[in-house]
Formats: structure tokens, C-alpha cells, sequence
């Protein structure tokens, strides 16, 4: 049933298009596809870059948190040379002058689970960069679909202005032939010359409604004002998708976002909470370590020499007391825990709200497709029995005009429903998957 209403819905409107559009000019142009517009934006805009180096940065320290479960190593060394004199140096701290060169090996044992939620938090913060980065590229895919779209609504709009103006000029000029030859069409020639008026002033704004659209969209893909292109056929608007299986919206990058930052937010709150409990280290060292460095003679290097060894050691660090410092930051990072989750039920609340919202204009404006593809067949079947009857004899020119009235305006309000259902399909996209 979907099928034969697309297929239906499609061939009427390339009926309805084919009796009003005049000869276009696209073969002389460059075509733009939604598809390229689309790879041009995201390659031309100047901020999508920033969250994608945001996203490398947070990688990077990612990587540094997950290093700190591991040992490290450094090479460590001094030298003190404290001669006594009269005016020097107490004479046993000059004695305790020392030489030391020494390669040191420091790994946690037990850190309170700091270094774990470091790595969580790590995580989450790379997981919501992401998402911050698919937000703006969503953004900029409906920014693009959205002027795309309504820069070929408007283009279709002048082609049945334009049509219509010129079967209007066609109508005057049989009306003028026969004002000419003396029939009484004084006021029929007056009534066409309005509506030829009107439609100018129509075609005008769908003129300045283009170019508005056309310029919105030469900015989003970093094109000069002045490039001229013709826009690729879009497929048939289709009947909106089913709503079966869990919320499409759940997964919006907002939401994404916000659950990457609670998680980062509950990793805070551990890692907060971890000073309170003891840290466990094991130390090593190997190298030269000597404390008579009085005698720089040749012996020096000797006795440095004779000193090397290794030594062992485990450190054990556990805050007693600090005047409410760990308190305050515990609290803290319970707090930003609760801000984040409330964040998270905001932006829920957010994405179903404007993912309905697009759902239900999808399922209304369909509506008005399936209506208007057959009414506007059937208002220009009945402009050419109006027409036909006038030219009989038995019609009034006042008829010919409003059934042709009803005729273009049945047409572009088609054009109008379809580039608005096909922006609430991409709206509805936007706020849907990842």
C-alpha cells in the first residue's frame, strides 16, 4: 500500500510539474546533489574542525591515564659539594656533601580506585568530545538539507509563477483581440490585467525566497555569492517510517553527551573520595651513591664506583587530616554527580520533545501530499473547462481567472508541503540516530 501511494504521489506531481514548468536552463549549469552539498559543507566549515581536535586532545590524555597504572621509571641524580670556612656551612653539614646517580623505578600498588576511575573518567570525557562533535555535525547536515530544500521549493515556485504569468499573457492577448473586434470584454481585460499583476509580485518573492536560500547555502558549503548551479532531482517524498522498536530519540548526540558526562562526574566522585583511603607505592633504584664528595682528587670517581648498589623500598601515604580540604572536594564532586544526571533527564526531555514535534508534522504534511497530488490534477482539469466553456460562449472570464488561480495555487502549496515534510524528516533525523 506504502508503494502504490509513493508511486501515485510521485507520478501526479511530475504531471502537475510538466504541465506548469517552463524550459529550464540546468544543462548550462553545474547540478549540485544533496549529497555533494552535504560533503562540501562539512569539508568548508571552519568550526567542525574544532570539536574534532577537542576529541584528539581528549584521546591524548586518555592515554595518559591509562599510563598511570603502570610503572614508570626516571633517572635520578645530585650533587652537593659544601666546603667549610669560616664564614661556610655548619662543619657536619659540609661533611654530608654527596654524589648520587641512580635509575628509579616507582609502581602503584593500591591507590583507593583513583587510577581506575581516572581512566573511566578519561574515557567518558573522549565519549562526550564525540558526541559534541556529532552535535555539530548534525547541525550542519540540517542547516544544509534545510536550505537545500527550501532553495528547491523555491525554484520549483518561479517555474509555476512563470507559467502561469504566461498563460495569463497568452488569455490577455485573446481578450485584447477581442476587445479589439468590438465585443464587451472591457472588464475582463481589466480583471486579467490584476491577476497578471499579482502573479508578478508572486514570482517576485519566490524570487527573493531563492535567493535568500541560495545564498544561506553558498555560506554552509564556503562557495563565492556569485556561483551559479542547478539543484539534482529529489527522490519522491515517501510516507513516514513506523515507530516500532525502542525510542529512536534516546540515541540523539545530546543525550549521548550528557551520559558521557555523568559517568565522568561518578568517576570524579570516586576519585575524590579515594584520598581518604591509604596509597600503597613499591620503589627501586640502582645506581652510584656516595657522601664524601670533600675530596674532589682522583680518587673521587673510585670511590663513586665502589658505592653503587640498590635499594628497595614500599611508601605507604594515607591523609589524616587537612582542615576540611577532602570534605569540600567530596562534596563538590557530589554535586556535579547530581548536576549531571539532572542534565541527562533535561536533555532527554529536550530530544523527545522536538523529535515528536517533527514526527507529527511528518504523519500531518504527508496527509496534505496524498490530498494536494490529487486535488491539483483536478483544479487544472477544471481551469481548462473553465476556459474551454468561456471560449464557448458559456463562461465568464471572472471564472476562467480564479479556476486558474485555484489551479497555481493548488500547485505551489504541493511544492511548499513537500520541501516542509522533507525538513521534518531531516529534524526527526537529527534528533534520532547517533
Amino acid at each position: 500500500m506504502r508503494r502504490r501511494r509513493a508511486f501515485a504521489t510521485s507520478t501526479a506531481a511530475a504531471l502537475l510539474l510538466a504541465a506548469f514548468a517552463a524550459p529550464g536552463t540546468a544543462s548550462a549549469q553545474d547540478v549540485l546533489t544533496l549529497e555533494q552539498a552535504l560533503t562540501e559543507a562539512r569539508a568548508a566549515n571552519l568550526r567542525l574542525p574544532l570539536p574534532a581536535f577537542e576529541i584528539q586532545v581528549l584521546r591524548a590524555r586518555q592515554r595518559e591515564a591509562v599510563a598511570e597504572k603502570w610503572m614508570k621509571v626516571a633517572v635520578e641524580g645530585g650533587f652537593l659539594y659544601a666546603p667549610f670556612y669560616s664564614h661556610g656551612y655548619d662543619p657536619v653539614l659540609s661533611n654530608l656533601g654527596e654524589a648520587r646517580l641512580q635509575v628509579a623505578a616507582r609502581q602503584p600498588i593500591y591507590a583507593g580506585g583513583s587510577i581506575a576511575a581516572g581512566i573511566e573518567r578519561a574515557d567518558a570525557a573522549v565519549a562526550a568530545g564525540e558526541a559534541r562533535y556529532r552535535v555539530a555535525e548534525k547541525d550542519l547536515e540540517l542547516d544544509v538539507r534545510s536550505r537545500y530544500y527550501e532553495l528547491d521549493a523555491a525554484l520549483a515556485e518561479q517555474r509555476v509563477r512563470q507559467a502561469a504569468i504566461d498563460r495569463i499573457r497568452a488569455y490577455l492577448r485573446l481578450l485584447e483581440v477581442r476587445k479589439a473586434s468590438g465585443q464587451a470584454v472591457a472588464g475582463d481585460v481589466f480583471k486579467a490585467q490584476v491577476r497578471l499583476s499579482l502573479e508578478e509580485s508572486n514570482r517576485l518573492d519566490a524570487v527573493q525566497h531563492a535567493e535568500d536560500a541560495r545564498l544561506a547555502l553558498d555560506a554552509l558549503l564556503g562557495r563565492e555569492p556569485t556561483a551559479v548551479f542547478a539543484l539534482g532531482p529529489l527522490p519522491a517524498p515517501e510516507s513516514p517510517a513506523g515507530e516500532d522498536g525502542p525510542a529512536p530519540w534516546e540515541s540523539a548526540p545530546e543525550i549521548v553527551q550528557a551520559r558521557a558526562e555523568a559517568r565522568g562526574a561518578q568517576a570524579e566522585t570516586v576519585i575524590a573520595r579515594s584520598e581518604r583511603l591509604p596509597h600503597l607505592f613499591f620503589n627501586a633504584d640502582v645506581g652510584v651513591w656516595t657522601s664524601d664528595t670533600m675530596h674532589l682528587n682522583g680518587d673521587f670517581w673510585d670511590r663513586l664506583w665502589f658505592n653503587r648498589g640498590y635499594s628497595l623500598s614500599m611508601v605507604l601515604s594515607w591523609s589524616i587530616w587537612d582542615r576540611g580540604a577532602l570534605d569540600s572536594r567530596i562534596a563538590a564532586a557530589d554535586l556535579g554527580l547530581q548536576q549531571a544526571q539532572r542534565a541527562v533527564e533535561a536533555e532527554r526531555h529536550d530530544a523527545w520533545a522536538k523529535w515528536a514535534q517533527a514526527r507529527a508534522a511528518e504523519r500531518r504534511l504527508y496527509d496534505q501530499i496524498v490530498l494536494l497530488t490529487r486535488v491539483a490534477p483536478e483544479a487544472r482539469d477544471s481551469y481548462l473547462e473553465a476556459e474551454s466553456r468561456y471560449r464557448g460562449g458559456a463562461g465568464t472570464a471572472l471564472e476562467v481567472l480564479d479556476s486558474y488561480a485555484l489551479a497555481t495555487e493548488a500547485a505551489v502549496k504541493l511544492n511548499d508541503v513537500t520541501a516542509r515534510y522533507r525538513i521534518a524528516q531531516a529534524v526527526a533525523a537529527r534528533w534520532s540516530a547517533p
